[in-house]
């Protein structure tokens, strides 16, 4: 009588992953990587990014009571530096000749960790969209 049990477990097994196969491609595709973005949210995002740039842009040029084009030049390109702020703050202390306050350095980084969650919403929207 085992051996029969054995066997029908054996039997209810094999439907029921022949049941599953036609189920598994799209399992399979929901759990996949995110596709790429379209073009119309890719540059929804990049103008969003821009527009959030500018913004860090114009407020540490405040805070320096300098220009955004020197602001610009100062910035170092954050893809290959790990603390973008400090490197931002080192050039343009550089660039003016002097050291800035410790008000505006503090100013400076709250700036960059708003830039940072900012650009973070962004790309989370453009994907949930």
């Amino acid at each position: 009588m085992k051996r029969k049990t054995g066997s029908l477990r054996r039997a209810c097994f094999a439907i029921a992953v022949l049941l599953a196969l036609p189920l598994a491609p799209s399992v399979l595709a929901q759990q996949g990587p995110p596709s790429a973005m379209d073009p119309a949210r890719t540059a929804s995002l990049s103008a969003a990014s821009r527009r959030i740039e500018d913004h860090f842009v114009a407020e540490v040029a405040r805070i320096t009571g300098t220009t955004p084009a020197r602001v610009r030049r100062a910035m170092p390109d954050e893809r290959r530096i790990t603390s973008a702020a400090s490197r931002l703050i080192s050039a343009l202390e550089l660039d003016l000749g002097a050291p800035l306050t410790p008000e505006q350095r503090a100013e400076i980084l709250e700036a960059d960790q708003a830039r940072k969650l900012s650009l973070m919403k962004a790309r989370e929207a453009a994907g949930a969209r």
